[in-house]
Parts: C-alpha cells; sequence; structure tokens
C-alpha cells in the first residue's frame, strides 16, 4: 500500500508542475500520446493493458519535461504497473545537440500469491546527436542509475537490494536524403547488484547487442521505421540463491527482436502509431536454472495528439 500511495503521489506531484508550466507559457508544445500494449507468449506471461507517454516542451525554451504510465495484467493475473518523470535540457550548436536529463521511474509488480516486488530507480540519461557533414553523425545515448527493490512475499518477510544500473548505445547515423536515414548502433547493458548478508548470492546481469534502425519519412504522411536488436553473445544474469534443483547460478541467453513502427499523420496535429515485434529468446545449455527458450509477439496501438 506504501509503494502504491508513493506512485500516486509523484505522479500527481509531476502532473502538477507540468499544468503549472503548461499554464504559465500557453504556447508550450505538448505530445500526449495514448496506447494499447499486448504481449503474446507461449505461457501464462502474456499480458495487456493501457499505456500513457506525454512530453512538454514550453515554446523558445530548450526544457523537455515527460511523464509516463503503463499498466499490464498478465495471463497468470500478476499486474505490472510502471510511473516514470523526467526533466530534459538541450544544448544546441549548429546542426548538433547534446540533451542531459534526470529520471525518477517506480515499477510494481503484484503476484496473485499476494507477493510485491517493488523498484525504484533514479539515474541521469544523455542523448546525443553530433553531425559530422551533411550525412553523417555520430548519434547515441548514455544512461547511468541506481535502483533500489523491495521484495515482500506472501508471509510478509521483506527483502531489499540496490543496484547500479547503466546502458550505453553509441552509434553512427547515415542520412540518405532528409526523410531517409539508417543507424547502427552497439548496446551495452547491465546491473551490479548489493543484496546485504541476507540473501546468498547477487544477481548481476550484463548483455550487449547489435542495433540497427531506419527512419523513412515516406509520401502522404506515413512514417515507416523497423529495427533489429541481436545479442553479439550470450547475456548473462547470476542468480540469488543456490537451487537445490540445479546445479549452476547463472543463466545465459541471447535474444532477438525484428520490429516495425508505423505511424500516419490525420492532421498536424493529431497521428495514428503502431509497433509490432517478433522476439526470439534462447538459453544456453547448461545455464538455463529449468527454463525453456520462448518467443514472444508484441504489438502496440496508440494516438499522438499534439497540442
Amino acid at each position: 500500500m506504501k509503494s502504491s500511495l508513493n506512485t500516486t503521489a509523484r505522479a500527481a506531484l509531476c502532473f502538477g508542475v507540468i499544468s503549472v508550466l503548461a499554464s504559465v507559457n500557453a504556447e508550450a508544445k505538448t505530445n500526449l500520446v495514448a496506447s494499447y500494449e499486448s504481449g503474446k507468449y507461449e505461457s501464462d506471461y502474456s499480458y495487456s493493458g493501457p499505456r500513457i507517454d506525454m512530453t512538454l516542451n514550453p515554446d523558445g525554451s530548450n526544457w523537455y519535461f515527460n511523464l509516463g504510465y503503463r499498466n499490464r495484467t498478465h495471463d497468470s493475473k500478476q499486474v505490472y504497473i510502471r510511473a516514470d518523470s523526467g526533466a530534459a535540457y538541450r544544448f544546441r550548436f549548429n546542426r548538433s545537440w547534446i540533451q542531459p536529463s534526470v529520471k525518477i521511474r517506480q515499477d510494481i509488480t503484484n503476484y496473485d500469491s499476494g507477493s510485491r516486488l517493488t523498484t525504484d530507480f533514479y539515474k541521469t540519461e544523455t542523448k546525443y546527436v553530433l553531425d559530422l557533414n551533411s550525412q553523417w553523425a555520430l548519434w547515441g545515448e548514455i544512461d547511468f542509475g541506481l535502483a533500489r527493490q523491495e521484495d515482500k512475499n506472501v508471509s510478509g518477510t521483506v527483502r531489499n537490494s540496490d543496484y547500479i544500473t547503466w546502458e550505453v548505445e553509441p552509434g553512427v547515423r547515415y542520412s540518405f536524403s532528409k526523410n531517409l536515414s539508417t543507424t547502427l548502433a552497439y548496446y551495452n547493458t547491465g546491473e551490479r547488484s548489493d543484496k546485504g548478508e541476507t540473501w546468498g548470492l547477487t544477481d548481476n546481469t550484463k548483455n550487449h547487442q547489435a542495433r540497427w534502425y531506419l527512419h523513412w519519412r515516406a509520401p502522404m504522411g506515413f512514417v515507416v521505421s523497423p529495427y533489429i536488436r541481436y545479442s553479439l553473445d550470450y547475456g548473462k544474469t547470476s542468480s540469488w540463491y543456490e537451487s537445490a534443483s540445479f546445479p549452476e547460478t547463472a543463466t545465459k541467453s541471447k535474444v532477438a527482436r525484428y520490429a516495425m513502427r508505423l505511424a500516419y499523420s490525420i492532421s498536424s496535429s493529431v497521428q495514428l502509431q503502431a509497433e509490432y515485434y517478433f522476439e526470439d529468446l534462447q538459453f544456453k545449455e547448461g545455464y538455463a536454472m529449468g527454463k525453456d527458450d520462448s518467443q514472444m509477439q508484441y504489438l502496440k496501438l496508440g494516438v499522438r495528439a499534439s497540442f
């Protein structure tokens, strides 16, 4: 209950701040995306639910404020809720820019058994586009953060864990024209945990991928943006406990995602959006801890309103 109240209070505060900014500057540009997403697995982990994303940019300002909310109900009856907010400032020079930001996020998973997992994230995020010439540019994102996790089981026992997290994605972009560009990037993510003496082991993770993006602003208001993610090696997640059922204390897996994003502008202020991807997950033999290879399909349909 306490975590839920904290989430509500934070969301209300962030919406209040943005409402004040909008009232002070009536010319502020706001983008609001309302969508519905679903993920189909070969198990009862399949989910569906609403999602809201909002960004506000006061007119004549380099400030950007954002809020996000999503609620996913799984077939297993577990419910995942995520609320996030952030503030960013874009430094512009020539045709390039660097945009550092701070973000706060809370994830809550309520299980059908009555247990609950709550994770609070506090991180910095820096995005950039640095033009080298009229066609080539350096593109990327660098995130570092801290996470605090609270695991409450059905008996009421609470265990806390702390994490250092990172996501780094440097890339190179090539523009064929003002309407067509492609990007190739290297992605590295991971976390290091401190679970205290009450936990047997740590649950550190690491993973790196190659990523490819294409962005085409097609005629008649269409935008077509396929992308691919592919693991360069087996990502590793160490277990926080020693299992009597399995000799290994870590899982190793590869993931491949093949995706398509589509958008169509009905008017200058309303755009229809869709995203679909197919994802394949494969575990390395001897490092599965009883988990099976799996595939999933994701679909998101939404509407963006700009005002």
